[in-house]
């Protein structure tokens, strides 16, 4: 996948990321933007006109640039149905609260199972397998559950999960052949990318002052970032975004990353190579 999605709150500069995107901007670009204003808040009564959802200026030259924030799915349904294991998993948790701490378990469940089943119901059926494994105790793992579907729990390895404690939820599923067609996702990516850009641009009016950025994070669980960047030549970029970056893993561990971000596009850049390209 490329990202986790995991928005804490809805505000975009403090808590989705736009202060470090705009960190990283100035670091990489020699520039000294600062926040100006955040410009796409839903304001009591009447209408609100769309919005870029922050507005930066640079306090050396005054120059002024918008941020768009936009986000690629692909499939569709990905975030209902990462929603859906998540939301499972606190339900377990909340059920088994206070059983199972001596150490780490796991509840081995179907990730295509959980992912078909109906938002509405996923409690319902996590709170129907969080009272069998209560009446459970530790002498009587492996044990094996049927209902509401095939479900498995028992004590990890000892070299699993870092010596974490408690209950470990594990969606599992044998791999399928249309696991690996790339270019399906490749092509579903590209188109979702074409539509955020262009419901980013109708948030460009009346800024034609200021450099125009859509930033884009991509939630997903087919390609990887690298598989990105040459999607972009399959694109028509609106004549109103200036650049276009993206967000990306930078990993510091076998485990753990870091968000970094990635240039995608800049006009000035290509007109630049398109300029030289013509004198040649």
């Amino acid at each position: 996948m490329f990202s986790h999605y995991d928005r804490k709150g809805k505000c975009e500069w403090f808590e989705g990321g736009l202060g470090e995107f705009v960190s990283h901007f100035n670091r990489e670009l020699g520039r000294n933007y600062a926040r100006t204003e955040c410009l796409d808040i839903v304001r009591i009564g009447g209408s609100t006109a769309k919005q870029p959802e922050v507005l930066v200026t640079d306090t050396t030259d005054g120059k002024r640039m918008v941020i768009e924030r936009k986000s690629v799915v692909w499939p569709p349904d990905y975030i209902l149905k990462h929603n859906n294991g998540h939301n499972f998993a606190d339900t377990i948790w909340a059920e088994t609260a206070g059983q199972f701490n001596d150490d780490c378990y796991e509840l081995h469940v179907s990730g295509r199972q959980i992912e078909n089943i109906e938002a509405r119901r996923i409690k319902e059926i996590a709170k129907q397998i969080g009272s069998y494994i209560t009446d459970l105790d530790s002498s009587q793992l492996p044990f094996r559950g049927s209902r509401p579907f095939g479900w498995t729990f028992n004590q990890a390895n000892e070299h699993e999960h870092e010596g974490r404690k408690g209950i470990v939820v594990v969606e599992s599923d044998e791999m399928r052949l249309d696991d690996f067609l790339d270019e399906d996702a490749k092509e579903g990516t590209a188109s979702a990318m074409q539509k955020e850009l262009d419901a980013a641009s109708l948030k460009f009016d009346g800024y034609s002052d200021a450099t125009r950025v859509v930033l884009l994070d991509f939630f997903g669980t087919e390609l990887w970032e690298d598989d990105i960047p040459p999607l972009m030549c399959s694109l028509s970029i609106p004549v109103n975004i200036d650049e276009i970056w993206m967000s990306k893993r930078e990993w510091v561990s076998d485990d753990r990353f870091d968000i970094g971000y990635e240039r995608l596009f800049c006009r000035d850049l290509k007109a630049d190579k398109e300029s030289q390209e013509e004198l040649r």
